[in-house]
């Protein structure tokens, strides 16, 4: 809400009465404003050797654009006190008996089509109304004109100028005249670079730099009046001096443009020595049909029930006791001929905020006293509450989530394009997501389409905390529906994800038949003895569908029959690797995700509430979702061995014997381990170009190492269960080049290609120093002539990279005491450096 100022001797001088701060403080809160601050119980500035004055600060609800200056707060104030009548406003003809014209040129129908205008003769200013006149012109362009975007005021000394008056709009170019307060002419376009550091005129600058026309105002003598809405001419500057004030507004939106002149010649009529009275104009303007004369300041007439405020207020007032109490807020009111149940109302031009009954019952409470009003709950209510069927089903959603153990959250409804639509490998055709017109941030671009994005942020920003997460939400989606008159639609649609380090598809395929269950809808699957039981025809069942924002083959669609029709009502899976680098998040994970509705009719309540579920990856945990369908368990094992072995080596991790064992074939027996091998190796090399090899065991160097391997005898009899393995390319060598195989974009293609540079560089100095080692410190030299000894990676230090390379495989450090107890370290090849790299990699790299 904004806030005035005032002075406070002279506001009560102007109520004809001094107040304790509490007794106005009391006296704010029953007109339904607020005091915020009295600035005489503090300290106050030493202003040019005099003390500022004590200041009243002084909330104002958001819709009383009347009180936005003190002239407002008095006269609102001592009508509400009853020590005076409401004014009667009126226009009146000017001395001279001709209106001042203002001409509208069509082409301004390009840039600021609408305008206005009227004329306060005879007004005396003092230095406290002339800054109050000029404080509430920025008020109201601060809050009704968005920042002089729908409307601009314009204020002159009209025994300056001249009419009849043109509005015009021009070339910039061909705009030449002083602006306020300055001492030479300025084109239009030199004015806008002029202007371009100042802190208050630049902030409206945009608002028609990008428009090949300006628009101006223009008296009969082609003296430039103003360029809204950016400033006004200095030939018409008003001062203290000035007897007659011209208005000029033009504007983007015509109801805030009679809103504003109203309120800016109403405040300060009580200053005319003829009190409220206003000297209309004549707009002529035949092209848009907008010819008139302005300001209108004849009240608008309306009804209100008896009935329907005693009602809402727990009261009994007669008409004419409601009667009584509107005069109070300035209206002028009387007991209907129509009807002995309806009052009728007079809205004076400065209410613009009265729309309805229910406003002029708030006042009538506001005049009665809030603090008078019952406190019992009224017998009868003037209004009948129900919960709207969609919500009520949200809240049952939430229930169940929360109750399966899920958190709630509640993001933003805004989102940038890329989190939308790029960052879920997704394509925006352009009418699917509503976008804001002019953004402030890049983070706030369009209205989510999705509740994904939102989700996936929430994990972002919370990866601090321990896993695994999951998380839900229940909440609107837009779309654009350019067969409606808002053009657009909301659904509600239903989400979640789930964040962590094992396995979680099969935990949000539970929450999905948890919901779909608590639905009442029926399981529908092929497998004898599985099918559930539903509520009349209700059923649901899922397909495979290819979804990109999911990783290929483990996606699933969501299929519902509701009274025999058929739709699609979500989608989950296992997001894809390309989602995950974006939302920087660190584990691959298989999510749900709502998709998108249909666009030529609304789907059914059940439909449009059912929408996602996501969960991390684990090996086996994605073709949980695909047992329904597969049909043989030997073909089951082989695809997840495929996805083990690719998700292992996207995290650079050995695929162990033992996770086969558990992970893949558990409960079967080993015995099918070589053939399942052989055809997930094969289905790798077809589709992946690359295979399954065997790590080599790591190097037993110091003496204890050795010693150790031959007391347990197993350097020849290694047991299968140890064996590692990894990925490496089949593809042929004249095919790998980084055009046709570049760096792997997780992270990001650049750090991973300085990664790779790394490692071959020190797994080069290996093998090339004596015996296949080399000693801490003469490889610290050697990064330190490459200046990598402190920070490399985009500043990451070396130590930590090390170390990486050491969990990697790529390297091994070994630590060995000699018998002086001196502690020598050295770096060997690892497993993964020889199986991934070895002497060809190293001898073609120091040939190129």
């Amino acid at each position: 809400m904004p806030t005035i100022a005032v002075d406070k001797a002279r506001l009560f001088e102007a109520l004809g009465q001094d107040y304790t701060t509490k007794d106005f403080d009391d006296l704010c809160f029953d007109f339904g404003i607020e005091l915020d601050e009295d600035t005489s119980l503090s300290q106050r500035p030493i202003i040019n050797g005099k003390q500022e004055p004590a200041q009243l600060k002084i909330e104002i609800p958001a819709n009383r654009y009347d009180m936005l200056c003190f002239e407002g707060i008095s006269l609102m104030l001592n009508i509400f006190r009853g020590k005076r009548a409401s004014p009667d406003y009126r226009l009146v003809a000017p001395p001279k008996g001709e209106l001042q014209i203002i001409n509208v040129s069509k082409e301004t129908a390009r840039i600021r089509p609408h305008i206005a205008g009227a004329v306060l003769r005879n007004i005396n200013f003092t230095k406290e109304s002339y800054d109050s006149f000029i404080a509430l012109q920025d008020k109201l362009h601060q809050n009704l004109a968005r920042q002089r975007s729908l409307v601009a005021i314009g204020t002159h000394d009209l025994d300056t100028i001249e009419g009849p008056f043109t509005y015009e709009a021009l070339p910039p170019e061909d705009i030449n005249f002083v602006p306020l307060n300055q001492s030479r002419s300025m084109t239009a376009v030199e004015l806008m670079d002029f202007y371009q550091a100042d802190r208050h005129l630049s902030r409206y600058l945009p608002i028609i730099r990008d428009s090949p026309v300006y628009p101006v105002i223009f008296d009969s003598k082609r003296t430039v009046c103003s360029m809204p809405p950016i400033i006004n001419g200095n030939h018409s500057k008003i001062t203290l001096n000035t007897r007659n004030v011209f208005v000029d507004m033009t504007a983007t939106d015509p109801t805030k443009l009679e809103i504003c002149l109203n309120i800016l010649v109403s405040m300060f009529s009580q200053h005319l020595e003829e009190p409220f009275t206003v000297e209309p104009v004549k707009i002529v303007s035949p092209h848009n049909h907008q010819s008139r004369e302005t300001p209108d300041l004849t009240p608008r007439e309306t009804q209100a029930e008896v009935s329907y405020i005693n009602n809402c207020c727990g009261l009994s007032l007669t008409p004419p006791d409601i009667c009584s109490l509107l005069k109070r807020m300035s209206y002028a009111a009387s007991p209907s001929r129509a009807s002995p149940d309806l009052i009728d109302v007079q809205v004076p031009p400065t209410r613009a905020d009265v729309l309805h009954q229910a406003d002029i019952m708030e006042d009538v409470a506001i005049a009665y006293g809030f603090n008078k009003l019952p406190r019992s709950f009224p017998s009868e209510s003037g209004t009948i509450a129900q919960p709207l069927m969609i919500n009520k089903l949200s809240d049952i959603v939430r229930l169940e989530a929360a109750m399966a153990g899920w958190s709630e959250v509640m993001p933003l409804i805004l989102c940038s394009h890329d989190e939308n639509f790029a960052w879920l490998n997704r394509k925006d055709n352009g009418k699917t997501a509503v976008r804001l017109a002019n953004p402030k941030t890049a983070e706030y671009q369009v209205v989510r389409t999705s509740l994904l994005p939102g989700l996936l942020k929430t994990i972002r920003e919370n990866k601090h905390h321990s896993v695994p997460m999951k998380v839900f939400e229940v909440s609107d989606v837009a779309f654009k529906d350019m067969d409606l008159e808002r053009k657009s639609r909301n659904e509600r649609h239903f989400a979640a994800a789930w964040y962590g380090k094992s396995s979680g598809f099969e935990v949000v395929h539970g929450l999905m038949d948890r919901i779909m269950l608590m639905l009442k809808s029926a399981f529908v699957t092929g497998e004898e003895g599985l099918q559930a039981k539903g509520v009349g025809e209700a059923a649901y069942w899922i397909e495979e569908v290819e979804d990109p924002t999911f990783f290929p083959g483990h996606a699933a669609a969501i299929h519902v029959r509701i009274e025999g029709k058929e739709q699609i009502i979500g989608v989950f899976g296992i997001l894809h690797p390309s989602v995950l680098e974006k939302f920087e998040l660190r584990y691959p994970q298989a999510e749900p995700s709502p998709s998108p509705p249909p666009t030529r009719r609304r789907p059914s309540p059940a439909a449009s509430d059912a929408s996602s579920a996501d969960g991390a990856y684990d090996g086996g945990a994605a073709l949980d979702g695909e047992t329904q369908r597969a049909g043989s368990s030997h073909e089951q094992m082989v695809k997840k061995l495929v996805r083990l072995a690719l998700a292992s080596e996207y995290s650079r991790q050995p695929i162990r014997r033992a996770d086969i064992t558990t992970k893949v074939m558990a409960p079967h027996t080993g015995r099918q381990f070589k053939s399942i091998f052989e055809e997930a190796n094969h289905q790798l090399r077809s589709t992946f170009g690359c295979q399954m090899t065997e790590l080599p065991q790591k190097e037993k160097i110091t003496i204890s190492q050795k010693r150790a391997a031959q007391r347990s005898q197993t350097q020849n009899t290694l047991s299968s269960s140890t064996k590692s393995y990894i990925l490496t390319s089949t593809i042929p060598p004249a095919l790998r080049t980084p055009t046709i195989l570049p760096p792997a974009s997780v992270p990001t293609s650049t750090s991973e290609s300085a990664y790779t540079g790394l490692y071959t560089f020190i797994l080069s100095l290996i093998y090339l120093s004596p015996g296949g080692t080399i000693p801490e410190s003469r490889l610290e030299k050697h990064l330190k002539r490459m200046n990598a000894d402190n920070y490399v990676l985009s500043g990451e230090k070396t130590e930590k990279v090390l170390k990486r390379m050491e969990k990697d495989g790529y390297i091994v450090k070994v630590r060995e005491r000699d018998g002086g107890g001196e502690e020598s370290v050295d770096f060997v090849v690892g497993p993964r450096g020889k199986a991934e790299v070895g002497e060809i990699g190293i001898a073609g790299c120091v040939r190129k």
